[in-house]
């Protein structure tokens, strides 16, 4: 989901989801104009797989796993490691930005797989179950969709409900911040690749970057940028209705 609302005179708030933000941004920008439409890329065998193995994982860890309430001294203790079960966490990442004269808010929720803090570092992993393994154990470091992923929830603060009432939301405090993009085989659920990183300053500027990007996009004030890869094309779920594929 994209929508734009106009808060005051020329002034305007860009709200979207975690997922169509990456996959805009991370994937092909052209899908800005078909989110801001309301199209959704239709569910395929593979999604359906990967929903059903995080839905598996989910409630692996409910069974064998018990978490206490986190207390507001525990939480505001940088010292203190805690940990909130999987899939418990909302994220709203709220940001402001200038455009000539003129201000505009852009707010991108979403929900973590995992959410820690250990010896002072704020930790978000997120799981993935690719339908090709293999280009995973080639790669050295994870796809730009996933890294813009982890570092919107990094930067995030964070509610229990998914609430938009800036009330409602409290950071984790932390000393840093750290991703882990954990690949799995979706059919056993072991881990086949983990990539690992520290929010670093060029990681900043390049969640920025993008950030901005994306909001004249979507304003209409730049052009999308295509990634004018044929393969990107043939494996998107857009592909049957795309009006802007080259393949």
């Amino acid at each position: 989901m994209i929508r734009i609302r106009e808060v005051s005179d020329g002034n305007y708030m860009i709200v979207s989801s975690v997922s169509d933000f990456c996959d805009s941004m991370g994937y092909c920008e052209m899908r800005i104009k078909h989110f801001l439409k309301g199209i959704k890329p239709p569910q395929t065998e593979i999604t359906i797989e990967g929903t059903e193995a995080h839905e598996r994982e989910e409630e692996y860890e409910k069974e064998h796993f018990e978490f206490v309430p986190i207390s507001q001294e525990e939480l505001a203790d940088i010292g203190k490691d805690i940990e909130f079960a999987r899939e418990d966490i909302y994220t709203t990442f709220l940001t402001k930005m200038k455009h000539g004269n003129k201000n505009l808010l852009i707010l991108i929720f979403g929900r973590a797989d995992k959410i820690s803090r250990s010896k002072g570092t704020l930790i978000v992993e997120d799981t993935k179950y690719p339908n090709n393994i293999q280009k995973y154990l080639e790669r050295i470091k994870p796809y730009d969709d996933q890294k813009l992923q982890a570092l919107l929830y990094l930067n995030s603060d964070f509610t229990e409900n998914g609430s938009f009432n800036p009330k409602d939301w409290f950071p984790i405090p932390h000393d840093e911040k750290a991703w882990i993009i954990n690949v799995k085989d979706k059919k056993t659920g072991e881990s086949v690749k983990i990539f690992k990183g520290i929010q670093t300053k060029e990681a900043e500027t390049f969640l920025n970057e993008k950030i901005r990007k994306f909001a004249l996009a979507v304003l209409g004030v730049n052009e999308p940028e295509h990634h004018k890869g044929i393969k990107k094309c043939l494996s998107c779920r857009f592909l049957s209705s795309c009006e802007y594929k080259i393949c």
